[in-house]
């Protein structure tokens, strides 16, 4: 579904991504684990329009988007839970939901809101809150929600686990599984290592802005090496 060409991204005249290639089938739960700096969160944002690519290419179902608007990728299938969830504070969770549906006829408002509320239902008790007034999960959960209203066939989540609780955690986690389950692919930015192997079915290491490893999250596990320099787990 997504291929990524020896893509290289960045800022001005910085290139903080050199030459990335990756693939990831539809339906499946994509990891791009690394430390901080790593690059991760430019290569999803360059997915998603808001990083300038500097060489390569990014195809989405076989089409050339690197240069395609954002909006445009948004209607193409293509949605982003940003790092820092980036709600509208001062609007309902009615309301933020309602944002995420911008770009589809409003016939669709209801109907996607009602599987939202479905896979989230602490949001159906906070529906006519404010943002603001919602716990770090429940943010989390509406921005998730939020993206989702846009119908995607990919989901970017950017530390989805980022200051989060263990029970938190757990939610979101069921919740991408259950996304996977309906045929959603999902590209999955976390510095939660464990977590991140428990759902994936193939990951990527990145360091300083250059892929390192790239193989099944099982072959990971097993990897003493890849364990020690870059995965952070605990070995027994």
């Amino acid at each position: 579904m997504l291929h990524l060409d020896k893509m290289s991204c960045g800022y001005g005249n910085l290139t903080v991504v050199e030459d990335l290639s990756f693939n990831i089938a539809r339906g499946e739960i994509f990891a791009l684990i690394g430390a901080n700096g790593a690059g991760k969160s430019s290569t999803i944002m360059s997915i998603a329009g808001h990083v300038q690519v500097k060489s390569g290419k990014i195809l989405f179902k076989e089409r050339d988007i690197t240069s395609v608007p954002v909006t445009k990728r948004v209607s193409l299938g293509i949605a982003i839970v940003p790092e820092g969830r980036r709600l509208f504070t001062d609007m309902s969770v009615s309301e933020n939901l309602a944002m995420g549906c911008y770009s589809l006829p409003k016939s669709r408002l209801s109907r996607n809101r009602d599987k939202v509320l479905e896979l989230f239902p602490r949001l159906k008790e906070r529906i006519n809150q404010q943002a603001s007034s919602l716990s770090g999960g429940e943010q989390q959960m509406l921005s998730i929600g939020r993206a989702l209203m846009a119908e995607p066939e990919l989901l970017i989540i950017d530390e989805l686990s980022l200051g989060l609780m263990p029970k938190v955690i757990d939610l979101c986690y069921q919740a991408i599984t259950a996304l996977r389950e309906q045929g959603v692919t999902i590209l999955l930015v976390e510095q939660n290592t464990t977590r991140a192997l428990e759902v994936a079915e193939r990951i990527c290491v990145l360091e300083s802005g250059r892929d390192v490893w790239q193989g099944t999250a099982a072959k990971a596990c097993d990897d003493p090496e890849l364990i020690k320099a870059y995965l952070g787990l605990n070995q027994e």
